[in-house]
C-alpha cells in the first residue's frame, strides 16, 4: 500500500514539473527567437515480486512487478522555425533556417536566435544585452585566408565612416555616330553674275570689257577687298589694276587675301570656297577704291553654302587623386572621308593636357569600329590636374566588349555618350544594407556600394545540447557537441532576413491542451494518495 502512495507523490511532483514548463512556454509567447520546451517522463525502477519461472505444465509464468511511479527524463528544447515578424528596423535580423548567431560573452562565445540588435554609440553592433554580435569586417586578411573561426571579431562600423577617392583611369564610350550627316565647305558668291558682251564672264575676260564696268579702270585704281577669314580674322586687303588685267588677277588678290579660301568663278560669279570643310566664320565683300577713276559695279555676296562640321559631342567628369572633379568634353568631327572621324578631348578648368586629346575613329562599311587611335603615338589622355593632385593618364575605350556596345555608324541620330568612368570623389556613409548572406554593404554619397563585414552563424551536432543560460542565450556543452561557424552564401540553406525577427515557436492552443492534460493527471494522482490513505486508515481501524 505505501507504493502507492509513493508512487501517486512522484506523479504530483513530475505534473508539477511539466506544469512548470508549460507555464515557460506561455510566460515566453511573445519573447523573441525563443524556443519552446517539452518534458518527457519514463516509468520508475519497477519491483520484481516474481521472475519468470516454467508452469506446471509446458507452458512460462510471467514475472509479476509493481511499478514505483514514475520520473523526468528530460527537458527537451525544440528548435522548429518560428514565424517572422517584419519590424522595419534594418539592423534586426532574423534567422530563416537552422543556426544560431554568435556573440561575445565575458568568458567564451554564446548564441542566440533572437536577432534584436543596433549599432551603438562606437558603431559596435551589439544586441540588447551589449553583447557584441561576431562576424568579419572585409579586410586584406579575410580575402586571403577567408571566413573562419579564427579571424572572427566584433562587427564594427563607423558611423564617419569615409569613402576614399578613386582617379579616373578607363573612360568608356558607347551609342551612334551619324553616318548620314555631312561636313560641308563654306561657299560666299556673288548674287549677280559678272558679265562681257551679255556672256557670262570667265577667268580670261579683261575687266574693262565687264558689262559693269561703268567707268574703264585706269592703271593705279584699286579694288577694295574686305571680310573674315574661316577662323574670324579680318580680312582688308587692296587689289590694284594694271593695264590689260583680267577677272583671273582679281581672283589671285582674293586668294591672297583669303589664305584658307580659293576664288574662282563660276557661271560669272566670283566664288569663294573654304579650303577646309567644316564651321567658318568667312565673309567678303568688294568695293571701289575712294580715288579711282574706273568703277566696276559688284553686287553683294551671298552664303550659298554653310560651312558645317558634322559632330558629336558628350562630357564627363572625371576625378583625380584628391577626389577632385575634372569636367571632359569629348567632341566627334566627322571628316570629308568615309567612315572616318577625328576627335578631340577639351577641359573646361585649370586642368592641362600634354598629349593624347586627339585622335581618328574609323569605321567599316557595316558601321562597326574598326579602329580608334590617339594622335601623335599617344597611348592615353595625359592630363596635369593643375591642383596638386598626381598626374592622370585616362585610357578612352571606343571598342565593345561583352556586356556593352562601344562605338558605331549608322545613318541614325547620333546618341555618342559616355557609358561610365572608373574613378570616384570621397564619400560619406548614408546607409547600410544587410543581404541575406549576412553581408553588410556601404552605402556612400558618390555613389559607392561597398561589403563592409559580413554576420557569422553558427550550428552544432546536437542544437538540443545547448546549455539554456536564459536571455535567450546558449552555451556549447559536451552534449551538443563542437560548435561550427559558417559563412552563408547566397544559396544557402540558411538565410538572415534584415527588418524582421523571429517570433517565439510555442504554439498556445497545443499548451492548453497539455495544460488540461497536465491538471487532470494532478488530480488522478493526488486521487491514489487519497485513496490509499483511506485504505490505510480503514486498516488501522481494524484492530478497534
Amino acid at each position: 500500500m505505501l507504493r502507492s502512495l509513493y508512487s501517486g507523490v512522484t506523479g504530483l511532483m513530475n505534473h508539477q514539473m511539466k506544469m512548470d514548463v508549460i507555464g515557460n512556454n506561455i510566460a515566453n509567447i511573445n519573447t523573441v527567437g525563443y524556443k519552446g520546451s517539452r518534458i518527457n517522463f519514463s516509468e520508475a525502477l519497477n519491483q520484481t515480486i516474481s521472475s519468470a519461472s516454467p508452469s506446471m505444465g509446458n507452458g512460462f509464468v510471467n514475472p509479476m512487478q509493481v511499478g514505483l511511479g514514475m520520473k523526468a527524463v528530460s527537458i527537451q528544447n525544440s528548435f522548429t522555425q518560428g514565424a517572422l515578424e517584419n519590424t522595419g528596423i534594418q539592423t534586426d535580423l532574423a534567422l530563416e533556417g537552422e543556426g544560431f548567431f554568435v556573440l561575445k560573452g565575458a568568458s567564451g562565445d554564446l548564441y542566440s536566435r533572437a536577432g534584436q540588435f543596433y549599432f551603438d554609440s562606437r558603431g559596435k553592433l551589439v544586441n540588447q544585452r551589449g553583447l557584441s554580435v561576431q562576424g568579419w569586417m572585409e579586410s586584406q586578411e579575410v580575402q586571403n585566408n577567408g571566413y573562419g573561426s579564427g579571424n572572427m571579431s566584433d562587427i564594427v562600423i563607423d558611423p564617419g565612416l569615409i569613402s576614399d577617392a578613386v582617379a579616373t583611369q578607363n573612360v568608356y564610350l558607347n551609342g551612334n555616330l551619324n553616318a548620314g550627316l555631312d561636313t560641308t565647305a563654306e561657299e560666299w558668291s556673288l548674287n549677280d553674275a559678272l558679265t562681257s558682251g551679255g556672256a557670262d564672264a570667265t577667268a580670261a575676260t579683261d575687266l574693262n570689257t565687264l558689262d559693269q564696268t561703268t567707268t574703264p579702270l585706269v592703271a593705279g585704281d584699286t579694288i577694295l577687298i574686305n571680310g573674315t577669314t574661316s577662323d574670324g580674322t579680318a580680312v582688308s586687303a587692296t587689289y590694284t589694276y594694271a593695264s590689260g588685267d583680267t577677272v583671273q588677277q582679281l581672283l589671285d588678290a582674293i586668294s591672297a587675301a583669303y589664305p584658307d579660301s580659293t576664288a574662282s568663278i563660276s557661271n560669272g560669279k566670283i566664288v569663294l570656297t573654304d579650303n577646309t570643310a567644316g564651321d567658318s566664320s568667312t565673309t567678303i565683300s568688294l568695293s571701289n577704291g575712294a580715288g579711282n577713276t574706273g568703277s566696276i559695279a559688284f553686287s553683294n555676296f551671298e552664303n550659298t553654302t554653310k560651312g558645317v562640321t558634322a559632330k558629336a559631342r558628350t562630357s564627363v567628369m572625371v576625378y583625380d587623386s584628391l577626389g577632385a572633379s575634372h569636367n571632359l568634353v569629348i567632341e566627334f568631327d566627322k571628316t570629308p572621308t568615309d567612315g572616318q572621324w577625328t576627335w578631340k578631348v577639351s577641359s573646361t578648368g585649370d586642368e592641362t593636357i600634354s598629349a593624347g586629346s586627339t585622335g581618328t575613329a574609323t569605321f567599316d562599311a557595316d558601321g562597326n569600329l574598326t579602329s580608334f587611335l590617339y594622335d601623335g603615338g599617344a597611348t592615353a589622355l595625359v592630363m596635369d590636374p593643375g591642383n596638386g593632385a598626381e598626374g592622370m593618364n585616362i585610357n578612352l575605350h571606343a571598342e565593345a566588349s561583352d556586356d556593352y556596345s562601344g562605338l558605331s555608324q549608322f545613318d541614325s541620330l547620333s546618341t555618342m555618350a559616355v557609358r561610365d568612368q572608373d574613378g570616384q570623389t570621397t564619400g560619406q556613409l548614408i546607409g547600410l544594407n544587410i543581404r541575406r548572406d549576412g553581408s553588410i554593404y556601404g552605402s556612400f554619397t558618390n555613389g559607392e556600394i561597398s561589403k563592409l563585414a559580413k554576420v557569422a552563424v553558427a550550428d552544432f551536432p546536437n542544437e538540443q545540447g545547448l546549455d539554456d543560460l536564459g536571455d535567450s542565450l546558449y552555451q556549447e556543452s559536451i552534449a551538443s557537441g563542437n560548435v561550427q561557424i559558417n559563412s552563408l552564401e547566397e544559396d544557402s540553406a540558411t538565410n538572415i532576413i534584415s527588418g524582421a525577427l523571429e517570433m517565439s515557436n510555442v504554439d498556445l492552443s497545443r499548451q492548453f491542451t497539455d495544460m488540461i492534460t497536465t491538471q487532470r493527471g494532478f488530480q488522478a494522482n493526488a486521487k491514489v494518495i487519497t485513496t490509499a490513505d483511506q485504505i490505510l486508515s480503514e486498516l488501522i481501524n481494524l484492530k478497534r
